[in-house]
C-alpha cells in the first residue's frame, strides 16, 4: 500500500466583486461559464466588516478598501478545491490587487460563524477609486457580464501547480 501525499486545502477566499457572477467565476475555475452547477456547491454567503466595496472610475469592477469599523461588504466565501483554482483566481485578478488575510462571517441557519479568509484588496491608484460610488453586482450582471463572457471567451486560467503557501 502506498501512502498518499495530503495536499493541503487552500484557505477560502471572499469574493465581492465580479466573482460573485456565477457564470464568470464558473468560466475563470474550469473555462465554461456554463458550468455555474460546479462552482455552486463550493460557495456560502458571508460578510467581511471593516471594508467597503466602491466601483472603480470608468471601470466594470470594484475595489475593496480598508473603511472604517462599522462599515461591512457582502460577499461570497470560495471554499477552493485545491491550489489549482486559487492560482487561477490570483492570476485573474492580477497585480492591481493585494492578497490580505481577513475575518468573514458566513451566514447561514442560525448564529454566523467566523472563518478566516483571503480576499483582494485594491493596491492600484487611490484616486482611480470613487468614493461616493458603491460598485453593485445586479447592474454588472446587467450591463457587463455578456461583454465579459464574450471577452474571455476561448481564453484559460491555466492555474499552473508551482508551490505556494497559499
Amino acid at each position: 500500500m502506498t501512502a498518499g501525499l495530503v495536499v493541503p486545502t487552500p484557505r477560502p477566499l471572499f469574493l465581492y466583486g465580479t466573482l460573485r457572477a456565477k457564470p464568470l467565476l464558473a468560466w475563470a475555475l474550469t473555462g465554461d461559464s456554463r458550468r455555474a452547477d460546479l462552482v455552486a456547491p463550493l460557495l456560502k454567503p458571508a460578510i467581511l466588516k471593516g471594508y467597503s466595496r466602491f466601483s472603480m472610475i470608468g471601470k466594470d469592477y470594484p475595489a475593496l478598501i480598508k473603511h472604517d469599523e462599522m462599515s461591512t461588504t457582502d460577499g461570497l466565501l470560495l471554499f477552493p478545491q485545491d491550489k489549482r483554482q486559487r492560482k487561477k483566481l490570483d492570476d485573474f485578478e492580477g497585480e492591481a490587487y493585494t492578497v490580505a488575510q481577513v475575518q468573514v462571517a458566513v451566514i447561514g441557519d442560525g448564529e454566523a460563524q467566523m472563518v478566516d479568509a483571503d480576499t483582494y484588496l485594491w493596491n492600484g491608484e487611490r484616486d482611480a477609486v470613487s468614493v461616493t460610488e458603491p460598485w453593485d453586482l445586479d447592474t454588472f450582471i446587467r450591463e457587463s457580464l455578456d461583454n465579459w463572457i464574450e471577452l474571455f471567451a476561448g481564453m484559460e486560467l491555466v492555474g499552473d501547480d508551482e508551490d505556494d503557501s497559499k
